[in-house]
């Protein structure tokens, strides 16, 4: 394809029309096979002979078509170029037109059933509803196929109130306009025939090679079944499938470089590659398939001395433009549209930055004053997690030292608040200074304390476990202390800023709200304030908990101060508040957060698969049941078998002929060997980086992922058999043809059951069972096998359906609790939405009563013991502040006594 060749052709005997200077389209002629008068020598370029409208087939010849040297282009006396251009006759559009109506068939029938919600339906169709209501959220995948849905959706009138909860929920009691929904991926599957098509014939493979692939991928079965409901899947193949043909048909224009063809297939691809993108991240895999092409491409131009290095500057800027600036063009435009229609605060903004929250309608976070002095009461928000703020509250841990939780709270309040104080020492030197009431503000490297505003207890730490995680190198921390201690050196935390606003330099040096990212890192123990999203008990409120942690990450350990309060601070300093983002700084936090979502989708799905099961189809997905129909993910054997296998021959092909290559034998592979690199080959790189790059990710995957690999696979497959069997005569050729074409039809009925949710038998159920691990449930169909006598009804588990009577009697259905596990969504953002998902408000008047009444009576006898030690020893010794269940000095502190009760 890349590798464009003039070559000459031996006169074949008897035939009719040869060209001796022939464009050499991915690697060989279109006039490579003999050209016997009223064959069609393909019959997709132009100066090609014509074809007879008779005929839509090929001649072959069985002799070795000969290969000279290469040979100048053919010119017009003005310098235009006469290389062949893609042509398909009448005829052929003719079968493609029938074809494509066929399919239409297929694809739209009964597209109405089921009249509920189907698997991921569950979380596509709740997101059209948000766009439609211009609410923020967030999903793990960019936001191009989500917004199609949405605009659908509203054009038939949906109002985006069906919260579409759960599998099996009704469409029409509800009013929700769902077949015009489907109706959008069951379009874009149906293009993907014509663009099958049209692929193969810009590869330059026959015209009936073309009919056969565009058939396949009207029959394959798992092609269909995505296509029918509100999935994203169908978006993503769509626009793969269109790069592909365009990219294609950019290289029957390879002897017109810049022409108006050869400029638009090119920027063409370019659009397509960033709505891959822009759809679902596995479009990454086909800009990295563009990519590797396109710098085989340029490597062959390179070493052509027919091109000069400012017609190869030429070359590579287009390239870098059409296929770089383009779609990362195309990527930011849907974006701006995304944030553009959801602009109203909503449930996305706990995955996003203040800064990010800032731009959405409904959130006002204010201005503060900037600097921060000893003595200011802040609030400090957790940067890395967005997980809420600094928090304490009269409530004590239940496991380690027992003394007061210190936590992440989303929501404002007061117990958000502490005060910023020197150390013991340098309150001391500050007292005794010329200017003692003088603000100073804190600088990188000071060494603070924190008093909580509200209870007067300190942030402190010490050589404790957390409750939660318990790892060696993570400490408790704690509120420490009571009304009128003094403190101790567990209390001390030295400042570090890491990060400053670039707009305000001294944002490095000095702490300023907002503008400085810093840490806390506790003297003693050499840890750093930390914080990992992991919640704590019933008894904890179920708050994020707050561990100080030895050698952390930078991330987890980064804090802001949002709200600045001193009543010292003159009027009219300076304020600091949240900058509101540009497009590209908005684009790059939600794919930064949408990688590590996508990475942290560890937990188990009943009907996950590996990649390496996916080519021979160990299994499926079960994605809808109810009562003797149900919807499974199944493909069509033998289709993704031979195309595995069609993988497997190319590569096993190219090493054999390295090998012999090397050894001086340069075989031509019965003369498709140029042809089978550039078309087969180009296929089986994609396929290779649509495929392999699953094995690197540890999180979920399912069948569907390898959908856009199976597509390419396809057109390998139907490469490989156009061009092993054109030396084959026409009957041999057709025959394997039409056989392979008669199974697949054969494969589709038999599993379209399970595409289109109809009714089945389950004796033809289990019949198609060919794998053990095929685990579609074959028990909720109809036994033929039943016999009228029967009078009694077993019950079944609660996840079985029946039908009550066949033919007068009832149906027996024996309880199995072996059956396949039932159809079930994958919700990515489960354990996400748990984590953001903000603690229960604390009625903190409640809790303060609670405590008052809980301890009055242990006052009196904390006191009395209090008393006894005295008099037992009138100079005790320091108490240990590590001591479990106590604070130093004051044991009813332990107790959850308020010193202050607000």
């Amino acid at each position: 394809m890349a590798h464009l060749e003039n070559m000459r052709y031996r006169k074949q005997p008897g035939a009719s029309a040869i060209y001796d200077d022939a464009t050499v389209i991915s690697g060989i002629s279109p006039g490579s096979t003999s050209t016997s008068a009223g064959h069609d020598n393909n019959g997709f370029y132009d100066n090609a002979p014509p074809m007879s409208d008779a005929s839509l087939g090929y001649s072959y010849e069985k002799k070795d078509l000969d290969y000279s040297t290469h040979a100048a282009m053919p010119q017009h006396p003005g310098g235009v170029d006469r290389g062949p251009r893609l042509r398909i006759t009448k005829n052929q559009w003719m079968t493609l037109g029938i074809i494509v109506i066929l399919a239409a068939y297929v694809r739209l029938w009964r597209l109405s059933n089921p009249t509920s919600v189907v698997f991921d339906e569950v979380h596509f169709g709740k997101f059209a509803g948000k766009y439609i209501n211009g609410t923020y959220f967030f999903d793990v995948h960019p936001p191009l196929a989500k917004m199609m849905f949405a605009a659908v959706g509203k054009a038939a009138g949906y109002d985006g109130v069906f919260n579409f909860k759960e599998i099996g929920l009704d469409y029409i009691s509800a009013g929700v306009p769902y077949v015009a929904m489907r109706l959008l991926p069951a379009l874009l599957g149906l293009a993907m025939v014509p663009i099958t098509y049209i692929s193969l014939a810009a590869l330059g493979h026959a015209g009936d090679a073309c009919a056969l692939g565009a058939l396949l991928v009207v029959f394959e079965n798992a092609l269909l079944t995505q296509s029918r409901l509100i999935l994203l899947d169908s978006a993503l193949i769509f626009f793969t499938g269109a790069t592909i043909m365009f990219w294609s048909l950019f290289f029957t224009e390879s002897h017109r470089p810049f022409s108006n063809r050869w400029w638009a297939y090119l920027l063409l691809t370019g659009i397509n590659m960033g709505n891959a993108l822009s759809c679902k991240w596995v479009g990454l895999f086909l800009v990295a398939t563009i990519g590797v092409w396109t710098i085989k491409d340029l490597w062959e131009k390179l070493g052509d001395l027919s091109i000069t290095p400012g017609q190869y500057v030429k070359h590579f800027l287009a390239r870098s433009i059409a296929l770089i600036v383009v779609p990362v063009t195309v990527y930011l435009f849907w974006f701006q549209i995304h944030f553009m229609v959801l602009h109203k605060s909503g449930d996305g903004n706990a995955f996003m930055s203040p800064e990010f929250q800032n731009t959405l309608d409904g959130v006002n976070l204010g201005h503060t004053p900037r600097d921060v002095y000893y003595g200011s009461r802040v609030r400090i928000r957790h940067d890395a997690t967005n997980a809420g703020y600094l928090h304490s509250h009269l409530s004590n841990y239940e496991t380690g030292s027992k003394q007061q939780q210190v936590t992440l709270y989303g929501f404002r309040d007061e117990n958000n608040y502490w005060v910023l104080t020197r150390t013991e020492a340098a309150e001391e030197r500050y007292a005794n200074s010329s200017d003692p009431v003088a603000l100073e503000q804190i600088k990188d490297g000071d060494i603070v304390r924190l008093l909580h505003w509200k209870t007067h207890r300190r942030l402190h730490s010490h050589n404790e476990r957390p409750p939660v995680t318990t790892n060696d190198y993570q400490n408790e921390v704690t509120g420490y202390g009571w009304e009128g201690f003094k403190g101790d050196s567990n209390d001390h935390w030295r400042v570090q800023i890491l990060e400053g606003d670039p707009s305000v330099p001294e944002s490095k040096k000095k702490l300023m709200s907002i503008h400085s990212k810093f840490r806390l890192i506790h003297t003693n123990q050499h840890c750093a304030l930390f914080s990992n999203r992991r919640k704590l008990p019933k008894w904890g409120h179920e708050q994020v908990e707050v561990t100080c942690m030895k050698s952390a990450k930078f991330p987890k350990t980064l804090w802001r101060i949002e709200t600045n309060v001193n009543e010292k601070i003159p009027a009219g300093a300076a304020l600091a508040e949240y900058k509101r983002p540009g497009l590209i700084a908005k684009v790059m936090e939600a794919t930064a957060v949408m990688w590590r979502v996508n990475n942290g989708l560890t937990k188990s799905h009943p009907y996950e698969s590996r990649p390496h099961t996916w080519p021979w189809l160990r299994r499926g997905i079960a994605y809808w049941g109810r009562g003797n129909n149900g919807i499974y993910l199944m493909g069509t054997p033998i289709l993704w078998w031979l195309s595995f296998v069609a993988i497997i021959v190319f590569a096993g092909f190219q090493v054999v002929l390295f090998l012999r290559d090397c050894r001086g034998m340069h075989d031509r592979l019965m003369g498709i060997r140029e042809r089978y690199f550039e078309s087969v080959g180009f296929l089986s790189v994609g396929w290779v980086l649509h495929w392999v790059p699953f094995f690197l990710m540890g999180r979920q995957l399912f069948l569907h992922h390898y959908l856009p690999a199976l597509w390419i696979s396809l057109l390998s497959l139907v490469g490989t058999l156009d061009l092993f069997t054109r030396r084959m005569s026409r009957r041999v050729r057709q025959v394997l043809m039409l056989g392979l074409l008669l199974i697949t039809i054969r494969m589709y009925f038999q599993y379209s059951h399970l595409a289109y949710g109809t009714a089945w038998t389950r004796q033809g159920c289990e019949r198609s069972k060919w794998l053990g691990s095929w685990n579609y449930d074959c028990k909720r169909y109809v036994d033929l096998d039943i016999k009228p006598s029967i009078t009694h009804l077993d019950i079944p588990t609660p996840t079985q359906t029946f039908s009550p009577h066949i033919g007068g009697a009832p149906l027996v259905i024996t309880a199995n609790h072996d059956d396949p596990p039932e159809a079930e969504h994958f919700d990515p953002l489960e354990h996400e939405n748990k984590l953001n998902e903000p603690a229960p408000r604390i009625d903190h008047d409640k809790l303060n009563s609670d405590a008052t009444r809980l301890n009055k009576g242990a006052i009196k006898s904390a006191t009395t013991s209090s008393a006894q030690t005295v008099t037992s020893d009138p100079n005790p010794a320091h108490v240990d502040e590590n001591f479990v269940g106590a604070d130093a000095g004051n044991p009813a502190a332990a107790l959850s006594i308020p010193a202050k009760n607000d």
